[in-house]
């Protein structure tokens, strides 16, 4: 039972998630517009996840087994893994951010210049870094601490989080700050508008309070998901937890999951 009910949700986030793409292919969507990029960039990650990446970890918890038992496929799974991961945050992040200058400085991405300078440029700049950095600690650096096991979740981890420098830094870098960056930004977006709204037209209040809205909907999601996680990480990295428990392993494996189901 406790497989059956993620693997139907799996099902209707996916479904979703296709209908989502489907009305963004019209001419027409509103999901064109530039506020709803990021939505769909943390879309597109959502449906790589559930559909791709998933099944590796459900195969794993049912047959206590990876998917195939090469090396090749032990490193794709942990690039996976992380990279999905840290898009999440880090595009949430930004998200949470951009919409600050959508709200009280919508000016700034008039032209066709400034939209791709401080919004299409570090979209792609995130990606690529993340990506790259996932690739290069996965498969370029070697460590004699990495030995896959494929009786154990992601083949036993890479040299990626097995050196404690590399660890420390995903954890700051691609757990800690983003997560801490979406609640001060998704927290201080309503206070701002509270204060300024006298300075906002009727169009615009209506349009301001809907991204509000939305965002702080998204980031209540993220921020309920990754906050505990964070905090774990946090504890198991200065040694007070250990990932040997079972509770806190399975907790490590399934949260990273949750928003990716729940996004669609």
């Amino acid at each position: 039972m406790e497989m059956i009910i993620p693997t139907i949700v799996q099902v209707l986030s996916c479904c979703f998630a296709l209908h989502i793409f489907y009305r963004f292919s019209q001419q027409a969507s509103p999901l064109r517009r530039l506020q709803n990029h990021l939505l769909m960039c943390l879309l597109i990650v959502a449906t790589w996840t559930i559909i791709i990446e998933l099944p590796n970890t459900q195969k794993y918890l049912w047959t206590g087994s990876a998917t195939f038992h090469t090396s090749w496929f032990c490193s794709f799974w942990n690039i996976s893994f992380y990279s999905t991961a840290a898009l999440n945050r880090i595009l949430m992040a930004f998200m949470c951010i951009q919409r600050h200058f959508l709200v009280f400085r919508p000016q700034i991405y008039r032209t066709r210049r400034s939209r791709l300078l401080f919004h299409y440029i570090p979209i792609i700049f995130i990606i690529i870094i993340i990506l790259i950095y996932q690739i290069v600690t996965n498969i370029f650096i070697s460590c004699p601490q990495e030995h896959f096991d494929y009786s154990l979740f992601m083949c036993g981890y890479t040299c990626s989080v097995l050196i404690p420098d590399l660890a420390t830094v995903y954890i700051w870098g691609f757990v800690f700050i983003p997560t801490v960056m979406t609640i001060i930004s998704c927290v201080l977006l309503p206070i701002r508008f509270v204060i300024q709204k006298r300075q906002f037209q009727r169009v615009q209040w209506h349009r301001a309070r809907k991204l509000i809205v939305q965002t702080s909907m998204i980031a209540s999601v993220y921020t309920i998901c990754w906050l505990p996680y964070t905090i774990i990480l946090q504890l198991v990295i200065n040694n007070i937890l250990s990932v040997s428990d079972s509770i806190i392993n399975e907790f490590l494996v399934i949260v990273p999951y949750l928003t990716s189901l729940l996004t669609p």
